[in-house]
């Protein structure tokens, strides 16, 4: 496995799911056992253990997908507004000036995003 590879598979979504679920076992297990061993403060240790656990599956489960669409929808506009160039500067228009305007245009639309 390329270094590459194990840095992508150590991010993946999958790996962050099965680690927060994890936690999320481990916290419930561990507020179960100190809770009958009556030692409070590490049930709520183990609570907030079991909270940051539930709070990392949110974040995947919400932002993943958000993240996945927005990038392929870029990129399908991205192939898009370049077969278009082409299509213009197949048309007679000269390529410089075109490329710069779609450049300004992004410019703009980075802008107004406020990004």
């Amino acid at each position: 496995m390329a270094a590459v590879d194990a840095r992508t598979l150590i991010l993946a979504p999958q790996v962050i799911r099965g680690v927060a679920l994890l936690l999320c076992v481990a916290g419930i297990a561990g507020m179960i056992v100190t809770s009958i061993a009556d030692d409070i403060s590490a049930a709520i240790s183990f609570g907030l253990l079991g909270a940051t656990g539930a709070l990392a599956l949110l974040l995947v489960g919400a932002l993943v997908p958000a993240i996945e669409s927005a990038a392929s929808l870029n990129e399908a506009l991205a192939v898009e507004v370049e077969a278009q160039v082409e299509r213009l500067v197949a048309a007679g228009v000269e390529e410089t000036p075109v490329r710069n305007l779609v450049r300004d245009a992004v410019d703009l639309g980075r802008q107004s995003a406020g990004d």
